[in-house]
C-alpha cells in the first residue's frame, strides 16, 4: 500500500486544491480535524485498484462460502423440497417457469 500523508484541514486549505491533488497523485493525504480523520484525498487510479481488490476479495470469500455449503449439504433437493422449504406453491412456482420459458 502507499504511503499515507496526514494533513491538518488548516494546512491543505493553505496549500489549495492544486498543491493536495498533486501530493495525492504520490500518496494518500488524510485530512485531520485536530488529529482525527475527516477526509481522504487521493488518487482515481488507486481509487479504482482499490475497488478491483474489494471486488476480487468479495468474489473469492463467495466462492468459499459458496464451495462449503454445497460440500457440507451434498444432497440435491428437488422443486417440491425446496418450495416446501421456502414456503412457495410448487404449481405457481412450475407455472412461471414455463411461462418464462414461453415468452
Amino acid at each position: 500500500m502507499t504511503d499515507t500523508l496526514r494533513m491538518p484541514v488548516t494546512v491543505a486549505a493553505r496549500k489549495g486544491v492544486s498543491a493536495i491533488a498533486a501530493e495525492a497523485a504520490t500518496h494518500r493525504v488524510v485530512l485531520t480535524n485536530h488529529g482525527r480523520p475527516v477526509a481522504v484525498v487521493d488518487s482515481a487510479e488507486r481509487l479504482d485498484e482499490d475497488v478491483r481488490t474489494l471486488r476480487e476479495a468479495a468474489r473469492l470469500v463467495t466462492e468459499a462460502f459458496a464451495g462449503q455449503a454445497t460440500d457440507s449439504h451434498p444432497a440435491k433437493l428437488s422443486l417440491d423440497e425446496v418450495c416446501g422449504r421456502l414456503g412457495l406453491d410448487v404449481e405457481t412456482v412450475r407455472a412461471k417457469s414455463v411461462a418464462r420459458l414461453n415468452a
